[in-house]
């Protein structure tokens, strides 16, 4: 009973919508933080320190921008914003980490041994 003519009128596939142009597919425009950039560690304590570091210097960067875009006038307020997204992404994820690992430690103290 399906029509195929109007399921791709009105379902079209992704990234096939009508009249939507597509993002190229550029290297300068993939994310910043590649795999494993700036976050080293031999064992996984190591590795969470050095996460946790990275975090806190993002974390610190839209303050350090912000005032001195205020008293230099040299950095541009899209410079700011950015460096604040990227510290609120940065506190998502360790705050959704940090929620991972109590509930991992939550469920390994309740197994009966």
């Amino acid at each position: 009973m399906s029509n195929p003519e109007f399921s791709q009128t009105y379902f079209p596939k992704y990234g096939q919508l009508p009249n939507v142009p597509s993002v190229p597919n550029h290297p300068d425009l993939m994310g910043y933080i590649k795999a494993g950039e700036g976050i080293t560690g031999t064992n996984m304590g190591e590795t969470f320190s050095s996460l946790l570091n990275r975090a806190n210097d993002l974390m610190g960067e839209p303050e350090r921008l912000s005032i001195e875009a205020v008293q230099n006038g040299k950095v541009d307020i899209h410079e700011v914003m950015i460096a604040l997204g990227k510290s609120e992404v940065s506190f998502k994820m360790i705050t959704s980490l940090s929620q991972k690992i109590v509930g991992a430690f939550d469920k390994l103290s309740s197994m009966q041994v």
